[in-house]
């Protein structure tokens, strides 16, 4: 085993160079969409501006709703600057909060509390106005909620003595933990659907959809260790066909797990990204196993290659498209990436690849006999 190694050692050495850049490539390619996917989030946002005629609690408030929505980019500039960039089409519309906002507010006054400018290319002038329009009955609703607590609160002479700033703080807070516009309703046994909608821009599934097809394609190696004018030199070696071909892929698994760790460090780091190293090591070990499986039923690389990308692009349809009814939990049985992409250790996919490949051995061993 020891020269074995060695040997392999000599070919990685020669290649290290593009062996490292497929190595790294899942991760070069994670980091990639996903700054591109920021960087078109960011350009489709629409640019408005907020004009401040009095600087409040509550017109800052307004201002710092609007701009964390995902579809709007909110500026505070002055009115004529503001009109001018309109002119100019460097805004979609432009929304002025006159003073005495937090006042009106307080008293439960929606009427003429802002003024809206548009020009004839504000496309989507409407739609934020309607969410202005969302943000003030969300409001001035907290605001009468509010006053009616402290009414009852003075007609049951009760002890306590809420302002109406300290009401609205406590709605604010019981809507933020309990969760009040949000629910989740199930028929009882039935188990929680996941929400796919989190993991949309998960690192770690355009990770794994991308390292499990590099793999593949490392791999290859396989394919050409089988061709018969380099296959005649296990006749004079002292290890078996099948036993090299498993040391070999020993020799990969330790290269990508070493990728791993450091892959999982600078996902962590740039995207907060935490994973279990043991989710992590199960993955590993069985996208390696099937990469291997995979490449040992071709016999011509490049139709390898063409019925990897095929598989990996049936993988992202199973993972992401909604099926109806059952079908989903059935497909999800024959994606090696769902346990990951779940955040289980890959338990399943791992048993039947080990014993695929026990079987590979014997046969192969039988073959060389």
């Amino acid at each position: 085993m020891k020269d074995i190694l060695y040997t392999r050692w000599l070919l990685v050495k020669k290649q290290s160079f593009s062996l490292c850049i497929w190595l790294f490539l899942p991760l070069l390619i994670t980091i990639a969409i996903l700054s591109v996917t920021e960087s078109v989030q960011e350009d489709f946002t629409v640019p408005i501006g907020i004009v401040l005629e009095e600087e409040t609690n509550s017109s800052l408030a307004l201002y710092n709703e609007l701009n964390n929505t995902s579809l709007v980019t909110a500026t505070v500039m002055s009115e004529r600057k503001a009109l001018r960039q309109l002119e100019r089409h460097e805004l979609d519309s432009v929304f002025v909060i006159k003073e005495g906002y937090q006042n009106a507010l307080q008293e439960g006054n929606r009427n003429n509390l802002l003024e809206g400018y548009y020009s004839d290319r504000s496309f989507a002038y409407d739609i934020v106005k309607e969410s202005i329009v969302s943000i003030l009955q969300q409001e001035t609703g907290r605001v009468h909620a509010a006053n009616t607590v402290i009414q009852l609160e003075q007609q049951l002479n009760g002890a306590e003595d809420w302002s109406i700033n300290e009401v609205i703080a406590k709605s604010k807070q019981i809507q933020t933990t309990e969760n009040l516009l949000i629910h989740q309703f199930q028929y009882q046994g039935e188990k929680a659907a996941a929400d796919n909608s989190r993991r949309s821009l998960n690192p770690w599934m355009i990770w794994a959809f991308s390292t499990m097809l590099i793999t593949i394609f490392v791999f290859d190696w396989i394919i050409k260790e089988r061709q018969q004018n380099v296959r005649v030199r296990f006749q004079f070696m002292k290890v078996s066909y099948p036993a090299y071909i498993l040391y070999n892929v020993f020799v990969y698994l330790i290269l990508f797990l070493i990728t791993d760790g450091v892959t999982a460090i600078v996902l962590s780091l740039q995207y907060g990204a935490e994973i279990s190293l043991i989710t992590l090591l199960t993955f590993r070990l069985t996208i390696c196993f099937v990469a291997f499986l995979f490449v040992t039923v071709w016999k011509n690389v490049y139709f390898m290659y063409v019925a990897a990308i095929t598989w990996i692009i049936v993988l992202i349809a199973i993972s992401n498209i909604p099926w109806i009814g059952n079908l989903h939990i059935w497909l999800s049985f024959l994606n090696p990436l769902d346990r990951f992409l779940s955040g289980e250790w890959t338990i399943g996919w791992f048993v039947v690849c080990l014993i695929g490949i026990v079987i590979w051995f014997k046969r192969e061993e039988k073959n060389n006999a």
